[in-house]
C-alpha cells in the first residue's frame, strides 16, 4: 500500500488531487491534526489543509498513528526556481547541510532508485502525448523537506513559475502517472546507484533513459565540503543499495577526488568518472 501527499495550499498538488476526486477515486476515512486522510484505490492519500508541502515534516508521525502505514510516499508538488522555465522533475527529499526550505538539517529520507528514476522516464515519455514538449524532464539532486527517515519518499514536481504551475494538462499528466503506479505499471528495476557532484539537474538523462541505472541520492557539486558522512548518507538511506556512484570528477577538487574514492571502495560500491 502506497501513500499519496498533496497540500491544499500547492496549486499544483491541489489540481492532481481535484482531478482524482471528480472522478470520485477519494473516499475519507479520518482527520489527524492538520491533515485530511482518504482512500486512494485501496492505498491512503493525505491531503494537508494549511501547510506547503516541503514543511510536512509531521507526516511520519501522523502515518504511525494510522492502522496502516504505507510502504512509500509520493508527494505532488509544484516546482519552483530562481530562474523559471517549463519543467517536471522527480526527486528524493533532505539537506545536506542547513536546513533552508524545510526538513530537518544534515539529514535525508529514505531514497528509492527504482521509484525516482521511473518517475522521471515516464514524465519524459508522455509530455509529448500531452502537448507539453516545451517542457524539460530532470531528475533533482537531494533537497528540501519534508525528512521522512523511515518510508522512501518520491517528490514529482511541475513548474517552476505560477505561469507552469497553472497549465491544466501538466496536472492530468501527473494524475496518469500517478494512476500508472497506484496500477503496477510503473516499474523500473536498473541498477541503483547514486551521483556525486553533477549538478542540480542532473545532467546524465540519456544514461538514465536508456536504462543504464536508477538513481536514488543526488550530492550536487555546490554541497561543500562533502564528508564522509555525506556520502555515506547517500549510500545508505536508499531502499536498494547503489551498485555504483556516477562522480563529476572535475567538478570536485583532488582532496575530495581521493575521500570519493576511498569511502566508496570502503562501502564496495563502485566510482564511475563523469568527465
Amino acid at each position: 500500500m502506497y501513500g499519496f501527499v498533496f497540500s491544499k495550499v500547492d496549486v499544483v498538488s491541489r489540481g492532481v488531487w481535484d482531478l482524482f476526486n471528480r472522478d470520485g477515486e477519494l473516499r475519507y476515512r479520518s482527520s489527524v491534526g492538520d491533515y485530511e486522510i482518504y482512500d486512494l484505490k485501496g492505498h491512503i492519500a493525505f491531503l494537508a489543509l494549511n501547510r506547503d508541502i516541503v514543511y510536512l515534516d509531521d507526516v511520519e508521525d501522523v502515518i504511525n498513528k494510522l492502522d496502516t502505514k504505507p510502504s512509500e510516499l509520493i508527494f505532488v508538488s509544484r516546482h519552483a526556481m530562481k530562474n523559471p522555465r517549463p519543467m517536471f522533475t522527480s526527486h528524493v527529499t533532505g539537506n545536506w547541510g542547513a536546513a533552508e526550505l524545510g526538513g530537518k538539517p544534515n539529514t535525508v529520507s529514505l531514497a528509492n532508485p527504482h521509484t525516482i528514476t521511473a518517475f522521471y522516464r515516464e514524465l519524459c515519455r508522455l509530455r509529448v502525448d500531452y502537448g507539453l514538449d516545451q517542457f524539460e524532464c530532470y531528475i533533482e539532486a537531494t533537497h528540501h523537506g519534508p525528512t521522512v527517515m523511515t518510508i522512501p519518499v518520491t517528490f514529482i514536481e511541475q513548474g517552476s513559475s505560477e505561469k507552469e504551475w497553472g497549465v491544466t494538462r501538466g496536472w492530468e499528466l501527473l494524475h496518469n502517472i500517478v494512476s500508472e503506479f497506484i496500477e503496477g505499471k510503473l516499474v523500473s528495476n536498473y541498477e541503483p546507484a547514486i551521483s556525486i557532484g553533477d549538478l542540480h539537474y542532473l545532467t546524465m538523462g540519456n544514461r538514465l533513459l536508456s536504462g543504464e541505472a536508477d538513481i536514488g541520492h543526488a550530492i550536487p557539486k555546490y554541497v561543500s565540503p562533502i564528508t564522509e558522512d555525506i556520502i555515506i548518507k547517500a549510500v545508505t538511506m536508499m531502499t536498494h543499495k547503489p551498485v555504483k556512484a556516477y562522480v563529476s570528477w572535475k567538478a570536485i577538487d583532488s582532496k575530495t577526488r581521493a575521500l570519493v574514492t576511498e569511502v566508496l571502495n570502503k562501502l564496495g560500491v563502485k566510482l564511475i568518472k563523469r568527465t
